[in-house]
């Protein structure tokens, strides 16, 4: 019998990729911190960014009060 218990989790053991390595940079020139495996990231035209505030920053968004 299948159910959605049936195969587990995957082993961690048996990734091929080393989770210490990154897997690339954030894009905003400013900041160019790395982004790990399993970081949460926002991409825009094929770019990655590790902050919403990087994101907004490379798109040209200033802040500012209203």
């Amino acid at each position: 019998m299948l159910d959605r218990f049936g195969q587990g989790l995957p082993d961690p053991q048996e990734e091929t990729e080393s989770p210490e390595l990154p897997v690339d940079e954030c894009a905003n020139d400013e900041c160019q911190t790395w982004i790990y495996r399993g970081d949460k990231v926002w991409r825009y035209d094929g770019d990655l960014y590790c902050k919403l505030r990087c994101l907004a920053k490379a798109m040209g968004a200033v802040e500012m009060k209203a």
